[in-house]
């Protein structure tokens, strides 16, 4: 199976993307840069700000008629507006099959096996952890300059106008040994600049 992703939003959605990559790539799905070639597409999403959901409403539009065209294609749609809504996406257009949250990518090869043959017809998947970190997961990263390491995930503050607790869970950090090991790793395959994420980073906190 081939799967093309596009990203929408923040820094820590085009990390995100990388994990979903690393995480598909490693259990036999192959990520493809164009469209055209794939059998199924995923669109990481943003809810923090109205405009980026108009986006994403929009893009469902567009892959809608093309699954017109192509009956078979499969449409996932991850990330935070997909931890926010839910089941709502699904009734917005039925031409999404999957809905998986920041805190589900583990279950997407699974999900796919399931997609794919018709054994299921529609999935949503938006469970918040206070453990996920995705730290044994390769990262599927593209040769650059830069390179983002998330060094923590959720945050604790539940402002009164921001969504992050509910689409992104509780706060949780890294080990600082394995960040410093990636950032170790991605110096030697040539990167030089890091780029250190969280959605609130001066929170982070370790034992080691």
């Amino acid at each position: 199976m081939k799967i093309f992703i596009e990203t929408h939003g923040c820094q820590m959605n085009f990390s995100d993307t990388e994990i979903v990559g690393g995480l598909l790539e490693a259990n036999g799905v192959s990520v493809v840069d164009n469209l055209d070639d794939a059998d199924g597409v995923f669109v990481n999403t943003c809810a923090i700000r109205e405009n980026a959901e108009e986006k994403v409403y929009h893009r469902v539009q567009q892959l809608s008629y093309l699954k017109r065209k192509k009956p078979d294609l499969i449409v996932g749609i991850l990330g935070c507006l997909a931890q926010s809504l839910k089941e709502d996406i699904l009734e917005y257009s039925s031409a999404v099959d999957l809905v998986v949250g920041p805190d589900s990518y583990r279950t997407l090869p699974e999900l796919l096996a399931k997609l794919a043959p018709g054994e299921i017809e529609k999935i949503v998947e938006t469970k918040l952890s206070r453990t996920e970190n995705y730290t044994d997961i390769p990262t599927l990263r593209k040769s650059g300059v830069n390179a983002w390491v998330t060094i923590m995930r959720g945050c604790d503050n539940f402002c009164t106008f921001c969504v992050v607790p509910y689409t992104r869970g509780r706060e949780r950090s890294r080990s600082a040994d394995l960040v410093v090991k990636e950032v170790e790793s991605l110096a030697a395959a040539g990167f030089v600049q890091v780029t250190l994420l969280g959605q609130n980073v001066n929170s982070y906190r370790t034992e080691n």
